[in-house]
């Protein structure tokens, strides 16, 4: 389908105005608000600047009501700019930047005043949240019928990449065939500390591959391709691959006479030759015309994702840290501030006045109406999940003879699962770990969630390991982290599927802390759902005191919003 060239120049007008707003609400926390104290406010224009394009491409074109998105924590104020210009943010709110009150430093569910779809202040975590989400709508769909379409959409930096619980959620059997899930990586190869060395891209995109996604690059703006077009270009083309990514960043530093030496320094004969065609300044427009700064290459590559349904997208947007700013590609711009003099100059070039800088647009304007438009197509409509069910609070079980607080888990939940009206509300995940934490009685009773019936080649006479789209426990691997990753998505799905769980994890006692940042992650979210420690309490199960934990216990009383109880954590 593409994009008209009448909404290309609005959205080009609109990704201005965002990045204006995005500055300028930076610069007046650190310059203009009183600081009475004196403590550091922070903040970060050049990786806000290198998502502009992404940003503008999705809210303003791509996507629907339906869909959510994860949005990449130090990209925030380019959120929150969006969102005022859609008429979803009150403009007061643009000078609270980092204030008590105000607008979070990363997008916060739970104390933003907009609607934030996933809180992504933990790196790494709100990669994988869409994708567990995308799990969790899966196993809606199959269990209470299917949903509107939604797209599960995270916007992640390039240097989250080394955060290895994306690779364990990425590795997960759990999400293997998540068509409706895009990651979008800002693939602008510097981290908060320097420029990468090398380009990993070839690594991430084996990596990737072999988990069986579907991986695009958006590599060259229209300019670029319309210039690899040009008879003799082959040398050219090669080289702009080719060239180390610190001489390439490099090239943003340089006055426009001097780019060119800069960008020819260790260029195979015959691309000299060819880019005498263009000036300098041709030239630097070519050259800096990344696709991940150009809309119409964004779009296209977004809806080629859409056509692939039977598995994940990742797509690498190449970009630069700093677009559009006096400190792109500056090797130490993660935290750096533009200067008054130099938001002076940015707002003059920008029609700005001290008056309306803060402005959105007229509605009487085509980029107002159009805002107006997309406003309303965004708009998601009011909805109210119930659970339909009393819940029990005593159970029917009895004990003769001693018994273990394991056991009694199990029963218990076999006990609960016999209820007709709350069993179809309940959903059980496990690491692997499922029949020694006594989840067997609940398994032979519901079976194994899998979107497909598969055949059962051992008959058990204990365990009735059968899989299938009516199943309601989820099995995962070996990874406590995707365990509470995917209990936190199971405990959102009121919110991003209009469907109510009551989802039950189990692990072993001790390993609850090596999923404690996704733990504390899901629960910082608003997500509703019960851990199950075991064992646990006085009385142990026949694995004895080499699975159980006195510091577990501690962690589940100290963290806000976690209700202890033995032998299980209950989230509220």
């Amino acid at each position: 389908m593409g994009i008209s060239e009448k909404d290309l120049a609005l959205l080009e007008e609109i990704q201005t105005r965002t990045l204006w707003l995005t500055v300028r609400m930076i610069d007046y926390a650190n310059h203009d608000r009183p600081n009475t104290d004196g403590i550091k406010v922070g903040g970060h224009q050049a990786s806000s600047a290198s998502m502009i394009s992404i940003l503008t491409s999705l809210y303003f074109h791509h996507l629907n009501a339906n869909d959510r998105v994860s949005v990449k924590p130090h990209s925030s104020p380019v959120f929150h700019s969006i969102q005022y210009l859609l008429g979803n943010l009150e403009k007061k709110y643009l000078t609270s930047l980092r204030s008590a009150g105000g607008l979070q430093s990363y997008p916060s569910r739970t104390k933003d005043p907009d609607t934030v779809d996933f809180s992504t202040g933990s790196v790494g975590l709100g990669a994988a949240a869409p994708l567990f989400a995308g799990v969790t709508r899966r196993y809606v769909d199959a269990h209470f019928g299917a949903r509107p379409h939604s797209r599960f959409i995270a916007l992640i930096g390039d240097a989250e990449l080394d955060e290895g619980n994306i690779w364990e959620a990425v590795a997960d059997p759990a999400t293997d065939g998540v068509g409706n899930v895009m990651w979008v990586v800002d693939f602008n190869r510097q981290s908060l500390d320097r420029v990468i060395p090398g380009i990993r891209i070839a690594q991430w995109r084996a990596q990737f591959e072999a988990a069986g996604w579907h991986v695009a690059e958006v590599k060259y703006g229209s300019k670029l391709k319309k210039a690899f077009a040009v008879a003799g270009s082959e040398s050219f083309k090669q080289w702009f691959d080719d060239i180390p990514n610190e001489q390439y960043q490099s090239l943003y530093g340089q006055k426009i006479e001097d780019l060119r030496a800069r960008f020819l320094d260790g260029a195979p004969k015959g691309v000299e030759e060819h880019l005498k065609r263009y000036s300098d300044t041709e030239l630097f427009e070519i050259i800096s015309d990344l696709g991940g700064h150009n809309i119409e290459s964004l779009v296209e590559t977004f809806q080629e994702c859409d056509g692939v349904t039977d598995r994940p997208s990742v797509v690498f947007a190449y970009t630069v840290k700093g677009w559009g700013l006096p400190m792109a590609g500056d090797p130490r711009n993660h935290s750096a501030q533009m200067s008054t003099e130099q938001i002076n100059v940015l707002r003059k070039g920008l029609g700005r006045t001290p008056e309306n800088e803060w402005d959105g647009f007229d509605l009487t304007t085509d980029a107002g109406k159009f805002l107006a438009l997309r406003s309303a197509e965004l708009k998601r409509p009011e909805t109210v999940a119930q659970i339909n069910a009393v819940i029990p609070i005593t159970t029917n079980v009895k004990s003769t003879g001693t018994i273990s607080t394991q056991e009694v888990f199990g029963r218990v939940l076999s006990e609960i699962s016999r209820d007709e009206a709350i069993r179809p509300y309940l959903v059980t995940t496990a690491p692997d770990v499922a029949t020694s934490t006594n989840l067997g009685g609940f398994i032979n009773r519901t079976g194994v969630f899998h979107p497909k019936e598969l055949r059962r080649w051992n008959e058990d006479p204990i365990l009735k390991w059968a899989e299938g789209p009516t199943g309601q426990h989820i099995e995962l691997g070996i990874s406590e982290m995707n365990l509470f990753m995917l209990l936190g998505m199971l405990g959102l799905s009121y919110d991003h599927s209009n469907q109510p769980l009551i989802p039950i994890g189990t692990v072993y006692d001790p390993f609850v802390l090596r999923g404690l940042d996704a733990f504390i992650y899901s629960v910082y979210s608003g997500a509703k759902f019960i851990i199950t420690g075991t064992p646990s309490g006085v009385t142990l199960a026949p694995e004895g005191g080499a699975h159980q934990s006195t510091i577990t216990p501690s962690v589940g009383m100290e963290l806000p919003g976690v209700v202890l109880m033995e032998p299980a954590y209950a989230i509220q």
